[in-house]
């Protein structure tokens, strides 16, 4: 009965989580939509606007460590929800900017309240679950991300185009606002703050650190994999985050869509993520194991495949394809890599490892952006951008054959 009662209680956590953190994408791609608008009022090229989004990315770069250890140190549910306020303040001082500078500001506040969301958010859920059941649940939860980026897209397409800019960076914070509240209210850390029995699997491990910052860092320096791991989601999410950014713009341009149709065709290829993000996660955990490493390989070849297909000048039908192909495959590996902290490490240092681990998945977008920007100034194509995009994709799967599964390292 007891055990009935702590899996009830870690499906609502999910639950939650997932609502939560699926609204930080809706204050985070509402940018991309509007780039086009965004460029025509302020006379900017594809490369400065870039550079808004590695504003964005630097502040994220910059507090992932601190994040991930604030959530480790204070509790997730408490850093989350901070994070969030700072967030919606940035979205609305962007909401009310009329020069490149302050808009680079707002970004960084957006930026500095984003960095709270995916450390914390993983360590939440992996709080609430056992290590045979993490990938699945990991999974579940990772839908919201396709689920908040294609509403995020879509919502701010559908505003900015009706209504202007702005509003893209008005009514999506506001609905960042109405669920963090309900968030604080009904989650809790761990089991044992609801007043149910904490898992303890992992007991030794975590006595290696205790509260010991310096400890804390050096279990997660130490582990050679981990380096190996943050490699290969450097290459995914330079692919994944310019792929976020610039197909809106590549289908207004080449395609002459509208913005509010390249916003409906960008929110729609993602959403074979919804079945990919729980499926990975299920198959890594039934099929292969506890193996990420299989379908990491299958994930990143295919990306590398299709991005570089669409540098080709195609159909458009053939192109809405490739890119539903591109949705898929944007959202599988992230949650298998995702799962690595917890795999390699433990519950309680996954916040500091996931930390680590976004260091360098932030670090890429910062590049993405505006390099892919210059690229696209460049060549005068976003076609030659999936060149690009290929490229680099195509160097994460050989980084992935890398990965040690084995053995965990101490």
């Amino acid at each position: 009965m007891r055990h009935r009662t702590v899996g009830s209680s870690a499906n609502q956590i999910l639950f939650m989580t997932w609502l939560f953190y699926g609204t930080y994408y809706i204050g985070r791609f509402n940018f991309s939509p509007v780039i086009p608008l965004l460029r025509a009022e302020l006379e900017i090229s594809n490369a400065q606007a870039g550079g808004l989004m590695a504003f964005f990315f630097l502040a994220y770069t910059i507090f992932q460590l601190p994040a991930g250890y604030l959530g480790d140190r204070f509790g997730p549910r408490k850093v989350l929800s901070v994070g969030a306020l700072v967030s919606i303040f940035g979205n609305l001082i962007f909401s009310q900017g009329s020069s490149y500078t302050t808009l680079s500001i707002a970004q960084l506040i957006n930026g500095m309240g984003q960095a709270a969301g995916w450390t914390s958010a993983v360590k939440l859920v992996v709080s609430w679950f056992p290590k045979s059941r993490r990938g699945t649940a990991i999974g579940l939860f990772a839908t919201c991300v396709t689920a908040g980026s294609s509403l995020g897209i879509r919502l701010s397409g559908f505003l900015g185009d009706h209504l202007g800019w702005r509003s893209s960076f008005i009514i999506p914070p506001l609905m960042m606002a109405g669920v963090a509240f309900t968030f604080w209210i009904l989650v809790r850390d761990n089991p044992s703050e609801k007043g149910l029995s904490d898992f303890e699997d992992e007991v030794g491990l975590e006595q290696q650190f205790k509260n010991d910052t310096r400890s804390r860092l050096a279990v997660v320096l130490s582990n050679r994999t981990m380096w190996v791991v943050a490699l290969v989601y450097f290459f995914f999410v330079y692919v994944q985050f310019g792929c976020f950014v610039w197909i809106p713009t590549f289908l207004k341009e080449s395609y002459a869509m509208s913005v509010d149709r390249a916003s409906t065709v960008s929110s729609l290829i993602l959403l074979p993520g919804l079945v990919a993000a729980p499926l990975s996660g299920f198959l890594s955990d039934h099929i292969f194991q506890g193996r990420r490493k299989p379908l990491i390989l299958w994930g990143m070849a295919i990306l590398s495949c299709s991005t570089f297909l669409l540098s080709f000048r195609m159909d458009i039908v053939i192109v809405t394809l490739l890119l539903a192909v591109v949705g898929l495959t944007i959202i599988a590996p992230d949650v298998l890599l995702a799962a690595y902290p917890s795999d390699l490490l433990s519950r309680k240092l996954s916040g500091t490892a996931m930390g680590f681990l976004t260091t360098f998945t932030s670090t890429a977008g910062i590049i993405a952006t505006p390099l892919s920007g210059k690229i696209a100034d460049l060549f005068q194509t976003y076609e030659a951008v999936f060149f690009s995009f290929g490229i680099v994709a195509f160097s994460g799967t050989v980084l992935t054959f890398f990965i040690n599964e084995k053995k965990t390292e101490k």
